[in-house]
């Protein structure tokens, strides 16, 4: 009985090593004809890549950029791009139409959290408080010269003197980067000076 149990069990290992032969057997046949035929197409394919590239002259990069588009002022006239005059980061000056410029602040990080330290939203109306406080207090002879219109997302100054706002950009950038300072002058106009 031993011997028949034992006979049985080498049986059904040869027919189960058969059966694995021979299912693996046509799938590496079949992959290898697939391989085959691939072979040929995108042989043919990669010359034909080739002559396509070739027959076409390369663009330098420079050709291939979009030159920049200048914003359109108000009547339709383009706008003199943006300016940074040194000491006026992140303060920009745009002139808007001839002889009409705007001084304009868009990014209020790092600056708000002093803003935030002092219960108060930082943004564009909150820049407007620090600006009069500039005009009336810091450089008066500007404020005849310039206008605030800012929204809750942009600070913004205008005036045709370019030069006025040059000098508000540059005192509101001192402060915009000495948070000390900035502190201190929110200090002084008080919350009620930041109502809008």
């Amino acid at each position: 009985m031993a011997k028949a149990k034992q006979k049985a069990k080498q049986k059904a290992k040869l027919a189960a090593k058969q059966t694995r032969k021979t299912k693996a057997k046509p799938k590496a046949k079949q992959t290898r004809k697939t391989k085959a035929k691939a072979k040929p197409a995108s042989a043919k394919a990669r010359p034909a890549k080739a002559k396509a590239a070739a027959a076409k002259p390369a663009k330098p990069r420079s050709a291939q950029a979009r030159p920049a588009q200048p914003r359109s002022g108000g009547n339709g006239m383009p706008a003199s791009p943006p300016t940074n005059a040194t000491g006026m980061a992140p303060f920009r000056l745009v002139e808007i139409e001839p002889n009409k410029f705007s001084l304009l602040l868009t990014e209020f990080e790092p600056a708000s959290e002093v803003f935030d330290a002092a219960g108060i939203e930082g943004g564009g109306y909150s820049w407007e408080g620090v600006a009069r406080y500039v005009l009336e207090v810091v450089a008066p002879d500007l404020k005849p010269r310039v206008g605030l219109d800012p929204e809750a997302s942009m600070f913004c100054a205008y005036g045709e003197d370019r030069a006025a706002l040059e000098q508000l950009g540059g005192q509101l950038s001192r402060l915009f980067n000495d948070k000390t300072a900035l502190a201190a002058v929110i200090e002084e106009v008080g919350p009620a000076g930041f109502e809008a």
